[in-house]
């Protein structure tokens, strides 16, 4: 989520995001595994009040956390409309998949749940369908619908919540997926370390499970 209200979440990730790249590539090493065995890619969505080319922006999959933070450099905390556009996030996802890069988990992090159907109708006319037919976002979607394909395909989305307001969606689509659900006080003074451990923990569960998150956590919390 990359709406106004999320400026401490995004300062906070381009704090950390070397952190969490240095942390799982120690654990890794420890594990006799090269450091280099995954990428991130990183996908800011907001609303329909932003024009496309704010809509919905990603970087490029990396394994150098340098270039994730030049990409972060590039974002700045702008628009949002209550409801937020995470049938986007996870449509992109989806597009990942049918190229064939094959993500192994999503991390959803936010503090608004997501847009509903009639939330999608509604906020599109903002701009108007002449508007978005000529963009990559011409045909509406749906997050439950996103979702679904992407449990079809085995893919869990870990979802943390920055505010309570999202709690219940985010605790659903985490459900549904087979991912976790856990809040997340960015605001706090610890919100950056809570952040880096979020993140750093999923990314070493997609390469070996529990044994690397313990031995993460024993040299790290």
């Amino acid at each position: 989520d990359a709406t106004f209200s999320m400026a401490s979440l995004l300062q906070n990730v381009k704090n950390t995001v070397g952190t969490m790249f240095e942390r799982a590539a120690s654990v890794l090493t420890d594990k006799g595994i090269e450091p280099n065995q995954f990428e991130v890619q990183f996908v800011f969505y907001r609303n329909y009040n932003a024009p496309a080319k704010s809509l919905l922006q990603c970087s490029s999959w990396e394994s150098k956390p340098i270039n994730l933070r030049a990409f972060m450099e590039t974002i700045k905390p702008e628009y949002g409309w209550g409801a937020e556009a995470i049938e986007l996030g996870l449509w992109q996802v989806n597009q990942e998949v049918q190229k064939g890069n094959n993500p192994s988990q999503v991390i959803l992090i936010g503090d608004a749940p997501p847009n509903s159907n009639d939330d999608v109708i509604t906020k599109r006319s903002y701009r108007g369908q002449s508007y978005w037919e000529s963009t990559k976002f011409s045909a509406p979607t749906f997050y439950k619908d996103e979702m679904q394909q992407l449990i079809e395909k085995n893919i869990p989305i870990h979802a943390f919540y920055v505010h309570e307001d999202a709690r219940e969606a985010f605790q659903e689509i985490a459900d549904a997926s087979g991912g976790r659900c856990e809040a997340l006080d960015i605001a706090s003074s610890s919100g950056a370390e809570l952040l880096t451990n979020l993140v750093t923990e999923e990314i070493l569960r997609s390469i070996g499970g529990a044994s690397f998150v313990e031995h993460y956590r024993k040299s790290y919390r």
